[in-house]
């Protein structure tokens, strides 16, 4: 009998697979995947967004977003709905939503790539700038997180391409971009979105060379088109949402999420901070590159007319000062800044303005991982700080190892794919020692199951202190958790419910009587009473007046 014949496959010239592995999109995406499947979800906010995404797919209410039964108006449907629709095709898994954002984060590199080329950027040059943007710690960090803010990233990118269409007088495929990026923006995150894009168009006279004096006021106008079209797209939902949330729901999404942010510097808004924040807090977010980066004010200075540079300036410098003043502050309010940062950086270096120099970042690594080692010793003799204590040592030996190998090769790396890389890494072993390392404390499975099953079989069951609806998704619970913010109002139910049973995090409310399920959580733990031994064991003083390590620390 004859042998089958043998079909040899085309060899794959060497350069293709050095290209392929050289290139940001393939070693970044490489670096980034594992955390899609081995991290669980984050408490307090990831665990959150897949609770409204959960209740959503549960009630098979689209229109309003609700958690634990109530609207919930702190952010728009967009991330929801993408949850959903990924659901349809995986079933119900955190890494469903983890891997949707991963794939807006792809987005961005490409959009960036693509920008830098439409500035007069080189091909080099546009791909030091994913490096650039991959690489900053605060993006590497949210690239796989279930968060709106890589999704308002991508949006402000698509916008910036919208806008050179524009001043490049592509009229229509500039208002259906920039239209288009403003509505997805909103059904993201809200009205922020027009922060950013109209500082970047307000800019256009300045950094496009052909938007010459006589076509602004028609750039202008056609801006306000694609304005207009990003609104309606917007109000397309928040109008219908608005009448079927109710009133308080409909003066929520339109005034209180966004005013309550911006009212005053550091005043009463939601994460009220001092104006000079974030001039403290921005090096770090855009790290190695603060460190990694080198150049003389003669050689910038050379470029300040390059159109790539101007939009990179028009795009970071007038934000940042935006944001300065806006009283509420987080550091991820400002990651759509970050590929305008790598956008200039990029062109700067392709220039010659700037060099990569990697060693004192690899020093840097070399302190964390130091850091990392005696952090476990340390926070032995700290209760609130036992999600540290449980941490290996052997996360600090890597990071270590890692600071060593760059510093050894320092010479060699003075291409920003070492330093990027080296940081990638940095924020999967951050990720995995924080919150795979202390095992139990950020996966809430098991307490969601004894939930579920008590819900189940009918026995209530109540909270004590906002949960912020942790447990819903872990549990697919399918009944509210009700919350009691105080012990008066507890006792008030446990007298119509003495059957039930009470659980908290919060250690002011941490009963006498021994738990019929207790785990570790973040800083602390989760414990559950039946509701009569609560009564009459009461709150422990010692622990009640303790700090209590759960403070919400989201971003709402």
């Amino acid at each position: 009998m004859s042998s089958p014949p043998q079909v040899s496959l085309p060899a794959v010239p060497q350069s293709a697979w050095r290209r392929l592995l050289g290139h940001p999109l393939f070693l970044g995406t490489l670096l980034l995947l594992p955390i899609v499947w081995m991290l669980v979800p984050v408490p307090i906010d990831e665990t959150r967004y897949l609770a409204v995404a959960w209740e959503m797919r549960q009630t098979g209410e689209f229109l309003v977003p609700h958690l634990n039964g109530a609207t919930y108006s702190h952010k728009p449907p967009l991330l929801f709905w993408l949850i959903n629709l990924g659901w349809l095709f995986t079933g119900v898994h955190a890494w469903t939503a983890r891997a949707m954002v991963l794939l807006c984060s792809i987005a961005s590199l490409l959009l960036l790539q693509r920008l830098t080329v439409r500035l007069g950027g080189s091909e080099q040059a546009a791909r030091n700038a994913m490096w650039l943007l991959l690489g900053s710690i605060y993006f590497a960090a949210f690239a796989n997180a279930i968060m709106f803010d890589v999704l308002l990233t991508t949006c402000v990118l698509f916008a910036a391409h919208g806008l050179v269409d524009l001043a490049e007088s592509h009229a229509c495929r500039g208002i259906l971009r920039t239209g288009l990026a403003i509505g997805l923006g909103i059904l993201v995150k809200g009205p922020v979105i027009l922060l950013f894009v109209a500082i970047l168009a307000a800019g256009a006279p300045w950094w496009s060379d052909r938007l010459a004096a006589g076509q602004r006021l028609r750039f202008f106008g056609r801006f306000a088109l694609a304005f207009l079209l990003g609104a309606a797209i917007g109000l397309a939902w928040a109008v219908p949402a608005a009448i079927h949330g109710g009133e308080e729901y409909a003066r929520a999404i339109f005034l209180s999420q966004t005013f309550d942010r911006i009212e005053g510097v550091a005043g009463k808004s939601t994460h009220g901070r001092p104006w000079w924040w974030y001039g403290m807090v921005y090096p770090l977010m855009l790290l190695p590159w603060t460190l990694a980066i080198r150049g003389r004010w003669s050689g910038l200075r050379a470029l300040a007319g390059a159109p790539a540079v101007r939009l990179a300036l028009a795009w970071v410098l007038p934000t940042f000062v935006a944001f300065s003043f806006i009283g509420g502050k987080q550091p991820h309010y400002l990651l759509p800044t970050i590929p305008g940062v790598a956008l200039g950086l990029a062109y700067a270096l392709d220039r010659g303005a700037l060099r990569v120099r990697s060693g004192l970042f690899a020093l840097f690594l070399l302190l964390l991982g130091v850091a990392f080692a005696i952090a476990p010793y340390w926070a032995d003799t700290r209760a609130h700080l036992g999600y540290i204590g449980d941490a290996s040592p052997v996360w600090g030996a890597a990071f270590v190892l890692l600071g060593a190998l760059l510093l050894v090769f320092a010479r060699r790396a003075r291409a920003p794919m070492w330093p990027a890389l080296a940081m990638l890494a940095v924020a999967l072993l951050v990720k995995l020692a924080v919150i795979e390392g202390p095992g139990q404390r950020y996966d809430l499975e098991a307490a969601g199951a004894r939930i579920a099953e008590a819900q189940r079989r009918g026995q209530p069951v109540a909270h004590l202190g906002w949960h912020h609806g942790v447990y819903e998704f872990a549990g697919r619970l399918t009944q509210p958790l009700p919350a009691f913010l105080t012990l008066a109002e507890f006792e008030a139910w446990a007298k119509e419910h003495p059957d039930g049973l009470v659980m908290s995090f919060y250690r002011q409310f941490r009963f006498r009587a021994e738990p019929v399920f207790t785990q570790p959580f973040r800083g602390g733990e989760v414990s559950i009473w039946k509701v009569s031994d609560a009564l009459a064991s009461g709150v422990d003083p010692n622990v009640a007046h303790a700090r209590d390590a759960e403070e919400d620390v989201s971003d709402e």
